[in-house]
C-alpha cells in the first residue's frame, strides 16, 4: 500500500467507518465528545479567538491578582454565599472534587449544576480560612499564542480536616483585554477549580499522625515481650485475632499503593496476591520491558525512588523494587492465595464481607473486612490470542506460538524466522528484542499507530516534572495537586493536541521515515496523540524506545494483513501471500471479555456497580468526564476498584484511603447524589465480548 493512501493526523485510521451508529450514541459526531464515548461533551477553552481579543499578559501582576482574588472568594466560600461564588465562575466553568465536598469523585459543569452541588454540601463541608498555598508559586500558564491561565493553588480547613484545591483564571468578562482591565479582578473567572482532602482529623496519608499513633518505643500491645520480627510475623499471618478492616485483592504497584496508605493510616490491611512475589506482573513479561513513563512521574508514596535510578526504569528493577517496598513498609500480604469472590457476601447490618481465601498450603481463611478492594489491574489477564486454523499443524512441525504475555526471547532463536502480529507497544518492544537477539522479525501493523520519541518528545513534554521530590523542584504531593486537581479530564484531553503538535515537530524526521517505508501513523483523537486514546481504548500507540529505527532502516519487515491460516512451516494471509515463520508472536493484547469486578464478584455484582468493559470506554468513563469505577464509592458499599498509572495511583491512593479513615472515624461519607452514569445498558453502544 502506497504510504500517501493513508490519512495522516486524522481520526480516520482510527475511527470505524460506522462510528454515529455503532459507538456512542447514535448521531453524536466524533467531533463533539471526547473519544468514542458518545456523552462527554468536549469543552470550549477560553482562547483569544473565544474571548474576542488578545489579553494583554505581560502586565498581569500575577501574584497581586491572585491574592485580590482569594479574598472576595474566600469569603463567599466560608459564608456559604452560593450565588457570590457563582459569580465567580464562568458560565461553563468546571468543579472537580475529589473526596471533599462529595465525598466522591465528581466534576460539575456549569453554574446549575455547580450551584446545585455547593447549596448542599457547603453547610455540612463547613470549609474556612480559604488561602493561597505557601508552597506552590501561582503563575501565568501559557499554553500556546492563544490560551494562557494564572493557576493558583489554595489551602483550607474544613469540618473533619484540612484540604487543598488548584484554580485557572481567564479574563473571560473583559471586553478588550487591556491591562486596565486586567488589573481588575472582575475581569476575571474561574475557568476551572478542583477541591480534595488532605488531612482528617489529624491524620495524613503520607506522615500518619505521630502524636497520636506511634510511640517512642515499639511494644507488644498483648505484653508478650515480642521482638519487632515477631510481631510483624504474626501480623502478617493473622494470629492472635488478627482481623484486617481492608483486603485488597493484588500486589501490583496499585494495591501496594493502598496497602501503604493504610499502613500511615493505622488501618489493619491484608493484600491478596495468586502469584509468589509482590510486583509479579512487572516483573515476569519479556526481559527487555522498561516503563515509557519517566521514573520522576512514578514514585510511590512514602518511598520515592533513588535520583540515580533510569529516567525509563526496566520492568524488572521496578518488580524488584516493589517487593522491597512492600517489605520496608511492613505491608500484610499472602502470596500464592486466591479469594472465593463469588463467595464474597457483603452484610449491609454489620457492614462487613464474608470472604473466603484458600492460601498456598491449601489452608482455607474466612475474613471479614469493611472494606474489599479489587486492584487487579485493567489490562485482564487472559491473554487474546486469536483462534486461526492450522495452529496445531504449525506447532506439531515445530513453529512457536506464543502470546506477548508469556513471551520470553530464547537465546537459541538466533536466526530464526519470527512474526510478530500487532503494533502497539509491545509488538515494537518484543521486535525490538527479537533483532537484538539475533533473529529475522517481520511485524504485521492491522492497524494506524501513534507514535511519538521516547528520547525526544515524551522527555520534552514531561520536563516541567522532571525536578520532582528534588532540592529545586516540587515534591511529588504538590505536582500531584497540580497536575490532579487544575482541570477535570475533558480539559485536559482538550489541551492534548497541544503538545502533540510539538511532539510531531520534534519528531518530524522519525515519523517521515516510518512513512517512507508504508508504516501507518495516526495521532490519537482529535490530535490528542496516546492520552486521548489511553483511557478509552488502552492500546493502538508506541512512545519510541528504538524499534522505529529498526522499521525505517528495513531490519524489521513490516506487513500489512490478516493471518488467514496456518501452515505447517508458516502462514497464508488474507490477501492469499504466505511467509515462513519459525515464531509467531500474537502481540494482540488480552480479552477483557470480563472486567475486573466481573471477573472477580460476579455478573451481577458488575451490572450492580455499573462496571461495563468495552472498547471505547476501557476505563469507564462516565458523562462528567471521570471514571464511575476507579478509586471512587460505587454503588456496593464497601466495595472498591482501582487501577491506572502510578502518579495517578499515588494521588487518588490517598483521597480514598482518607475517605475509609474518615468513616472508620465514625464521620458521614455519604457521597453527593445525582451522579450521571451514562446510558443504560453498555456505555460505548457496543455489547462486551
Amino acid at each position: 500500500m502506497s504510504p500517501s493512501a493513508v490519512p495522516d493526523w486524522d481520526d480516520t485510521p482510527i475511527r470505524p467507518p460506522n462510528a454515529d451508529e455503532q459507538i456512542g450514541w447514535a448521531g453524536v459526531p466524533l467531533s463533539e465528545t471526547l473519544g468514542y464515548y458518545g456523552v462527554i461533551k468536549r469543552p470550549q477553552l477560553p482562547t483569544n479567538d473565544r474571548l474576542g481579543f488578545k489579553p494583554d499578559y505581560a502586565s498581569v501582576d500575577v501574584n497581586n491578582l491572585v491574592s485580590q482574588f482569594i479574598v472576595p472568594f474566600g469569603k463567599s466560600v466560608e459564608q456559604q454565599d452560593v450565588n457570590a461564588i457563582i459569580n465567580h465562575i464562568a458560565e461553563d466553568g468546571y468543579w472537580k472534587d475529589v473526596e471533599l465536598l462529595t465525598w466522591d469523585i465528581r466534576t460539575l459543569t456549569g453554574h446549575d449544576n455547580i450551584s446545585a452541588m455547593l447549596t448542599e454540601r457547603l453547610a455540612v463541608t463547613g470549609i474556612k480560612n480559604l488561602r493561597v498555598s505557601p508552597y506552590i508559586p501561582s503563575s501565568l500558564e501559557v499554553l500556546g499564542e492563544d490560551l494562557s491561565f494564572v493557576l493558583f493553588h489554595f489551602e483550607f480547613v474544613f469540618a473533619h480536616g484540612t484540604g487543598i484545591g488548584a484554580a485557572r483564571l481567564s479574563p473571560i468578562a473583559a471586553r478588550t483585554g487591556s491591562a486596565a482591565e486586567l488589573a481588575d479582578i472582575s475581569s476575571w473567572k474561574l475557568y476551572s477549580i478542583g477541591t480534595a482532602i488532605e488531612t482528617v482529623d489529624g491524620w495524613d496519608a503520607e506522615n500518619g499522625d505521630k502524636m497520636r499513633y506511634q510511640k517512642a518505643k515499639v511494644q507488644d500491645p498483648l505484653g508478650r515481650a515480642r521482638t519487632y520480627r515477631q510481631l510483624r510475623e504474626d501480623e502478617r499471618e493473622g494470629r492472635d485475632g488478627f482481623q484486617p478492616t481492608v483486603v485488597i485483592v493484588g500486589a501490583g504497584h496499585t494495591g501496594l499503593t493502598m496497602a501503604a496508605r493504610f499502613k500511615v493510616l493505622g488501618i489493619p490491611h491484608l493484600v491478596i496476591e495468586k502469584e509468589d512475589t509482590a510486583g509479579y506482573s512487572w516483573g515476569s513479561r519479556y526481559a527487555s520491558l522498561s516503563l515509557h513513563g519517566p521514573t520522576f512521574t512514578n514514585h510511590l508514596p512514602c518511598l520515592p525512588y533513588p535520583q540515580w535510578f533510569p529516567t525509563f526504569l526496566p520492568a524488572q528493577q521496578l518488580s524488584k523494587f516493589l517487593q522491597l517496598y512492600a517489605e520496608v513498609m511492613d505491608l500484610n500480604i499472602w502470596t500464592k492465595t486466591q479469594l472465593d469472590g463469588k463467595g464474597a457476601v457483603y452484610d449491609e447490618k454489620s457492614g462487613q464481607w464474608t470472604i473466603s481465601v484458600t492460601r498456598g498450603d491449601g489452608s482455607k481463611h474466612v475474613l471479614h473486612p469493611k472494606h474489599l478492594m479489587i486492584a487487579t489491574g485493567i489490562s485482564g489477564t487472559l491473554p487474546n490470542v486469536p483462534q486461526v486454523p492450522g495452529m496445531s499443524e504449525f506447532e506439531q512441525n515445530g513453529g512457536l506460538i506464543v502470546h506477548s504475555s508469556r513471551h520470553k526471547t530464547d537465546p537459541a532463536w538466533k536466526g530464526k524466522r519470527c512474526l510478530v502480529v500487532g503494533a502497539a507497544t509491545s509488538a515494537h518492544d518484543i521486535s525490538y528484542e527479537l533483532v537484538e537477539n539475533g533473529c529475522e522479525v517481520t511485524m504485521i501493523q492491522r492497524s494506524a499507530t501513534h507514535v511519538m520519541s521516547v528520547d525526544k518528545s515524551v522527555r520534552t513534554l514531561f520536563k516541567p516534572r522532571e525536578r520532582t521530590n528534588r532540592r529545586d523542584g516540587l515534591a511529588a504531593d504538590l505536582m500531584d495537586q497540580s497536575n490532579y486537581l487544575k482541570q477535570p479530564f475533558p480539559v485536559e484531553y482538550e489541551l492534548l493536541s497541544r503538545g502533540q503538535k510539538i511532539a510531531r515537530d520534534l519528531d518530524a524526521d522519525l515519523l517521515q521515515s516510518l512513512r517512507d517505508v508504508g508504516y501507518r501513523l495516526h495521532d490519537g483523537y482529535h490530535g490528542g496523540g496516546a492520552y486521548s486514546m489511553f483511557l478509552f481504548d488502552q492500546g493502538g500507540f508506541y512512545w519510541d524506545t528504538g524499534c522505529c529505527k529498526l522499521i525505517a532502516e528495513k531490519k524489521i519487515g513490516l506487513l500489512h494483513s490478516e493471518i488467514e491460516h496456518f501452515t505447517k512451516d508458516g502462514v497464508v494471509f488474507k490477501d492469499g501471500t504466505s511467509y515462513q515463520a519459525d515464531v509467531v508472536v500474537f502481540a494482540t493484547g488480552y480479552m477483557n471479555s470480563k472486567s475486573a469486578i466481573q471477573a472477580l464478584i460476579g455478573d451481577e455484582m458488575a451490572k450492580k456497580c455499573h462496571e461495563r468493559w468495552e472498547k471505547g470506554n476501557a476505563f469507564f468513563v462516565g458523562p462528567e468526564g471521570e471514571s464511575i469505577i476507579n478509586y471512587c464509592p460505587l454503588p456496593q458499599k464497601g466495595l472498591y476498584s482501582m487501577f491506572h498509572q502510578f502518579a495517578f495511583s499515588r494521588f487518588h491512593s490517598a483521597r480514598l484511603a482518607l475517605r475509609i479513615k474518615a468513616e472508620e472515624l465514625g464521620i458521614d461519607v455519604t457521597p453527593y447524589g445525582n451522579k450521571p452514569l451514562g446510558p443504560s445498558n453498555t456505555a460505548a453502544g457496543r455489547a462486551p465480548r
